[in-house]
């Protein structure tokens, strides 16, 4: 058989870089959407209040321990600017575990 493969013409398949930053600009959001999309499937199916409550409680710090011991790189970011973003999500956590813990434990009737 002939091989018709020209000398240092290979064909390269395009490779793609996912950077830690960018793993944390997509898994981010995407751990939010889905822990939105449970808290309203529960609502529906009569999850406990008490595992939704809690997963809001401790989800969202053990994310910020993992994005930062895992998908900031010190190197080649600026950390004032992570800390910023930190802050924001953290500030969006703490409105939502608030009104979530007024809603499940609060009186409304």
């Amino acid at each position: 058989m002939i091989d018709f493969k020209l000398i240092g013409m290979e064909q390269k398949t395009p490779k793609t870089e996912w950077s830690k930053r960018k793993i944390r600009k997509v898994l981010g959001p995407a751990l939010v959407i889905m822990g939105l999309g449970y808290t309203y499937h529960s609502h529906l199916s009569g999850c406990p209040r008490q595992v939704i409550l809690g997963g809001w409680a401790m989800g969202p710090p053990i994310w910020f321990i993992i994005e930062y011991w895992f998908f900031f790189d010190a190197k080649e970011e600026d950390l004032q600017l992570f800390k910023h973003y930190q802050s924001l999500g953290r500030n969006l956590w703490v409105g939502f575990l608030t009104f979530l813990a007024a809603f499940y434990l609060g009186d409304w009737n």
